[in-house]
């Protein structure tokens, strides 16, 4: 389909920067140059063991192997410093964005989408169809079709030359291409791409993360209320997207915090305001701010003082914005014969959970009303919010009913009582019996996602 192509499934190691300024990754060293260097963390001059420690760490993944062997090494310093390597290189591979080599020549869109969704393993739809539909065969991997969704022109034919490009760097190269824009999630792990909209003109990206200006606002306020002299206000604020490789999602973020910024007359553009005051004015840092569901967006805005009125733009604004993502996750069965499981208690973790009944429905529907403790804390509603997206209906394969609706009983911070109802029609695959109850178990680590834009109009 795609002649004289060359496809690797790959995953890109970068650093945690933004996309406007990305260094070319140093060259990948040889088993022996990488062994040398090893040694090199027991030199006895400091500098050798500095410098080793510093290309080592610019090797990435490719130097894991490595410095976990080191960890037994007989040399305590090269334990010492292998250990502090290896969390910060585990972390850069976790958030390195995974990356598309793709060559092809006037290929219609649909094709084109279709193998960048199988290179990635993401979700990709366009107009509102699916380019990639998961068709399952009995005893068979999952197998891409390509879908012409309703009012796309499939004889769009377009060029792209993909070598190890991070993800959201193709797709923003094909949006500009074709007139689309990538739009907001559905709470779902799937990627939208729709001609509703442009592509946006300050997008960057940092990892696997890509982000975007969305408004600059400015609003002036003149207080009449009080007598004598009218205090006036003004705000100026920076609206700004993130979004998330679907296999990243986003469960909370933080406060943002700005390194730098200043407009075209080089007048600082920072509030003037402590870390401590800004904490207190725009919101307490947390990770489970955002509610702690599981989406591929999130929003955060950036407050800045304009000194002059003549100033025409932010010449440059650079800050980072730390995010909780989701890492990992790992099923753990509450239930594994559901339809006669109604008065049985079952441990996962800190969570108790019991399954007070269930009920076959019309229209292959099932209904499944049970309670939840969660013994590790008080008054934390964060870990009941995303009980709806953690907790899956499955038959005897493994194949998924598709949630229908929720209806919550009550609680308080560390308990809750809801039904939640399955629906086995509407999914790509229609599932057999219902089986299992299972609770996804997940693992989340924090994120300091870097950004950085230029030349933005002033209001």
């Amino acid at each position: 389909m795609f002649p004289g192509r060359l496809v690797l499934l790959v995953h890109c190691v970068v650093a945690a920067s933004s996309a406007l300024a990305v260094a070319p990754p140093p060259a990948t060293l040889n088993d022996r140059q990488l062994l040398q260097l090893i040694e090199q963390l027991g030199d006895q001059d400091f500098r050798v063991r500095d410098r080793a420690e510093e290309q080592l760490s610019q090797q990435g993944a490719v130097a894991l192997p490595y410095l976990r062997k080191a960890l037994s090494h007989r040399d305590p310093e090269i334990r010492r410093r292998a250990l502090r390597l290896i969390p910060s290189l585990e972390h850069a591979v976790l958030v390195a964005p995974r990356c598309v080599t793709l060559r092809v020549r006037n290929r219609p869109l649909l094709e084109i989408l279709e193998e960048i969704s199988k290179q990635t393993g993401y979700k990709i739809q366009h107009q509102g169809g699916a380019i990639v539909r998961r068709v399952v065969v009995a005893g068979a991997a999952p197998v891409p079709v390509p879908v012409v969704p309703a009012g796309a022109n499939a004889s769009d034919t377009f060029s792209f030359d993909f070598a190890n490009t991070p993800f959201w760097d193709a797709i923003e190269e094909i949006c500009q291409a074709s007139n689309l824009s990538v739009q907001n999630s559905y709470g779902d792990d799937i990627v939208r791409l729709s001609s509703y909209g442009q592509s946006p003109g300050f997008v960057g990206r940092s990892g696997a993360f890509r982000y975007w200006a969305t408004s600059l606002q400015l609003y002036r306020n003149v207080d009449l209320s009080q007598r004598g002299t009218p205090s006036r206000a003004e705000t100026l604020t920076l609206n700004v997207q993130l979004a998330a490789e679907p296999r990243l999602p986003f469960l909370g973020i933080g406060q943002p915090q700005l390194e730098l910024a200043y407009d075209n007359e080089r007048n600082s553009l920072l509030p003037n305001m402590t870390p401590e005051e800004q904490e207190m004015k725009f919101g307490r840092v947390s990770r489970y701010y955002g509610g702690s569901y599981k989406q591929l967006n999130m929003s955060f805005s950036v407050q800045l003082n304009r000194v002059s009125e003549k100033a025409t733009s932010i010449k440059l604004l650079r800050g980072v914005i730390p995010v909780t993502v989701l890492t990992e996750t790992r099923p753990a069965v509450i239930a594994d014969k559901i339809l006669s499981a109604s008065k049985t208690k079952t441990v996962v973790g800190d969570i108790e959970f019991t399954i007070e009944s269930t009920k076959a429905l019309a229209n292959n529907q099932y209904e499944i009303k049970f309670s939840a403790t969660n013994k590790a804390v008080n008054n934390d509603y964060s870990w009941m919010n995303n009980l709806y997206q953690r907790l899956e209906l499955q038959d005897a394969a493994g194949n998924k009913y598709q949630q229908w609706g929720s209806n919550w009983h009550g609680g308080g911070g560390n308990s809750v009582s809801m039904t939640l109802t399955y629906n086995g029609n509407n999914g790509p695959v229609k599932p057999g019996p219902p089986q299992r109850f299972v609770y996804q178990v997940w693992s989340s680590r924090t994120h300091p996602i870097h950004f950085e834009f230029r030349d933005i109009p002033l209001p």
